[in-house]
Order: structure tokens, then sequence, then C-alpha cells
């Protein structure tokens, strides 16, 4: 890896640094006179960036020949963002987080049980790129249940009785069969939500941390709860398997542990271990009123109240009544719980990236399924100036792509600008990046994207969406057991 970093490197360098002959060639797109900024190598230089096909075919101070010239003055040319933990994952999704900067989004913290259908759907009818992992609550609860059954959505998954019990050890072969067939299908690694299952034993859990240590394989996860003594037991879990561990979510799941917990991961970190996480730039999280979140107890779980939950449908704040009511109903929430400091120094760390934890289009939900990643640049970058936009970049490109490289080669060349890369791109005025979505309007479309360029494909042109163009693929792993 760090051999195949300097060739690309030095090739960049001798790019920009030596004149070419480049008067006989004309590229498909070229991108002039932008800030370029490229995390792997530090790059944030004016430069010429030419396009051909679906990759970055050259990078030059020199003047390039392209059939569609973008003009880039003034303007930072970024790698596309890449969100680890987006729900939404169709269409009418990806527009909104197109807007917001994102080119890649997978669904990883819990998965997809049809990976074969919707990979297979998917091809050739997605605006951005899109995968996701091999779904443990969906396989194991089939096997809790004997039954190959297939739920709508993740909520009514939830709610089977076989999300209740344990898991028992004499079919945890069967559940492991069931994980190699969805990543023979390409899942990316494994999405373990077991914040959603109490009753899982801690025997259930580790087994499949064992499994996926065994196989080089990738596990993502929403913890259980209980703060401090949940991540020491994940990060146990996957210290004493060998296994690639990623957190969903840091703040919402450490809460007042959020320095402790924080640490321990900058101290895996600094062991060696391949221990990550990430966070999204907001204090409140979002789940189903209905899972197991809000069990007896959750006040003092979740440090909140009830006027602290927000029905998504209506906007309303929860009353003692209006949450018996909604929970017997089923349906979004979201829990103001989380303080701005404790947002502002996971976000500060060198050790965390930026994930959205978006779900499904609800015209009132959640502000971070469409507003993320603008959001981070406007208040993290422009307002507060905690963050650089250099870092800011690395957070939502390069580190959330160095997750995925081991089981997804084709993510070496994704998060960057480099000859050799596909070209996911963003141009875009520093200043006039700007979130719209929030608490009470729900979905709004970010601004301040002049171009978002998907595979080598321009999908917004000066602030608006080009119809019928649909140059997403898919990320898939190229594991086989």
């Amino acid at each position: 890896m760090k051999s195949l970093g300097y060739v690309l490197i030095l090739f960049i360098f001798l790019s920009c640094g030596q004149k070419k002959d480049t008067s006989n060639t004309t590229y498909d797109i070229v991108i002039e006179n932008a800030r370029v900024i490229d995390p792997e190598t530090s790059t944030d230089q004016v430069l010429n960036v030419a396009i051909s096909g679906d990759k970055i075919a050259e990078i030059s101070t020199h003047k390039l020949a392209g059939k569609k010239m973008i003009d880039g003055n003034g303007k930072i040319l970024s790698p596309g963002f890449i969100d680890l933990h987006a729900h939404g994952q169709t269409n009418k999704e990806n527009e909104y987080q197109a807007f917001d900067g994102v080119t890649t989004a997978l669904e990883l913290e819990i998965g997809i049980d049809t990976l074969k259908q919707y990979y297979q759907a998917r091809k050739g009818n997605a605006l951005i790129n899109f995968g996701a992992s091999a779904c443990q609550l969906a396989y194991r609860n089939k096997v809790i249940a004997n039954s190959d059954r297939v739920y709508r959505t993740i909520y009514e998954e939830l709610k089977d009785s076989a999300a209740t019990v344990a898991l028992p050890k004499k079919k945890f072969n069967t559940l492991r069969s069931k994980l190699k067939d969805a990543l023979n299908n390409g899942a990316i690694g494994i999405g373990v939500p077991v914040g959603y299952l109490p009753n899982a034993s801690i025997e259930e859990i580790e087994d499949i941390y064992a499994f996926a240590g065994e196989h080089n394989l990738p596990v993502f996860s929403h913890i259980r709860e209980g703060g401090a003594i949940a991540f020491q037991q994940a990060i146990s879990d996957a210290i004493l398997n060998k296994t690639q561990l990623h957190l969903c979510h840091l703040p919402s799941m450490a809460r007042k542990d959020i320095d402790f917990c924080l640490q321990a991961v900058e101290k895996a970190q600094a062991l060696g271990f391949p221990i990550t996480t990430e966070l999204y730039p907001y204090t409140a999280g979002n789940t189903e009123i209905g899972s197991a979140i809000f069990n007896e107890g959750w006040q003092e779980r979740l440090g909140c109240v009830y006027k602290d939950l927000q029905w998504v449908e209506t906007g309303e704040r929860l009353t003692p009544e209006t949450f018996k009511k909604y929970r017997k109903q089923g349906g979004s929430v979201i829990v103001h719980m989380m303080k701005e400091n404790w947002v502002d120094g996971a976000i500060k760390s060198s050790s965390t990236m930026i994930a959205s934890d978006g779900g499904g289009y609800s015209p009132l939900g959640h502000p971070r399924s469409s507003g993320t990643f603008c959001k981070t640049i406007r208040e993290y970058v422009n307002e507060k100036n905690i963050i650089s936009i250099n870092s800011a970049i690395e957070k939502m490109t390069l580190m959330p792509a160095q997750v995925l490289e081991d089981i997804v080669p084709d993510m070496k060349l994704r998060g960057r600008i480099q000859v050799g890369s596909y070209a996911d791109l963003l141009l875009f005025e520093l200043n006039k990046v700007k979130d719209n979505a929030t608490y009470t309007s729900g979905f709004e479309k970010s601004s301040g994207m002049s171009y978002v360029i998907v595979n080598g494909k321009i999908l917004i042109k000066e602030g608006v969406l080009q119809e019928k163009t649909f140059p997403g693929k898919a990320i898939k792993s190229d594991v086989q057991l």
C-alpha cells in the first residue's frame, strides 16, 4: 500500500512539475484553475484536471484541452464525499445526497438481506454509487424463526419476535452460512446493529466478530447501550478476534462518556488496531420509536425525557400519552439527547470521520439525511473554525475510502484526486456551501455544489441536477468464501 502511494505521488509530481505535450490530446472534461485538494498526497494547489471516461487522466499546471471545459477559478475541487452510513438507498434520497456532495452512499451499519436483488435492481439506474453490508440482524432472525421471510423495512424486522431472543449456540454455524452467501453476493463486510438486540448473547455477537476476523471482514456496528462499557466490549471483541471494526455514530452512543470512548478509539488506533469511528454533526439522533431503544428505562439510558422526542410525521414534541400511542403505532422519532460540546470535541479529533446515518425520505425527516456534509463545511470549517477545509475533506473522502480498501480494492481509487482514480468530484465555492435542512423543515437540498461529477459523468451542473443521468456504480466486495 505504501509503495503504491509513493508511486502515485511521484506520478502526480511529474505531471504537475514537467511540461507535457498535450496539444494533440482532447479529454472528455477538463476542469481549469481549480484549487485541488487531495488529502492523501496533501495536494492543495491550483491545477487543471482532465477526465477521460470514468477516470482522472491528467493533473497539470499546464493548459489542457477538453470537449467540455469547466472554469474552476476561485473554487475548490474535492473528491466526492463517501457516506458509510446511509439508510436511504433509492434515487429519492440519492438526489438529496448528491446536492450535499455525496457521490457514494453505503448502507453498512445495518445492511441489506436481499443483496443480490438489491444490486441487480440498482444497476444502471443509480444517481450515485451504492452498496451494502450483510445484514446480521435479518439473517440471525431468519435462523431463529427457521424462515427465509423478507420484510419491507428494518422496523418490521425489529418487530419480529425473533429479535427479542438470543440465537441458540447450535445455530451459530447456520448464521455463518447465510453470511457467507451474502458476502459471495458482494456484501461489504457485516452490519451488526446489536444495540437493537438487547437479548442477543455476548457469545452470539463474539462469534460474528470471530467469523469476520477469520475471513478479514470488517464489522460495522451500532453497539449495545451502555456507553463506555459497551465501547470496551466491542473493542475487546475486535482486538481478541483480530477483527476490523467500525463504530457507528460515536457521540450518540457514548453520550456523557464521550471523552473516554473517543480516547479508547484513539488508543486502539495508536496501537495499530483497525478500529475506526464516525459522527454526524447534529445534537439529535433518529430511530424507530417501537424499537428496543425505548424499552423501559430509556430516559435514564438516553439522558432525555418525553419532550426531547420529536415525532417525524408531524414535528410535534411528545408527551407520556403521545409516546405510548406512537410506540404502539410505530414510526420515526428524532431524539434530542446530545450536547454541542460532545459533537465539537469528536469532530476535532483526527480519528473521526463524517457519516450521515441518514434515513429514508420523509418530508419532516432528520436534517442529517440531506445536510450532513455541507453542514460540516458551513458550521465547523467556515463558522466555528474547529477544523480546516483540508481536514473536513479528508474526513469525508479519504478516511471512509480507507476503511473499505481491504474488502473493496476498488475504493483505493476513490476518495482521491490522482491520475487513475475514479472521477468522483465536487466543484464548489467554500463560502457558498450551505445546508438548508433543519429539524423543522426536514429534507431540504443543500446549496453551493456547482458541479457534482460521478464516475466521469456530470450529475449536477451549475447547481442543477441533470435529467436522465444515472452514473452511479455498485460498490461490492470481491470476497469469495
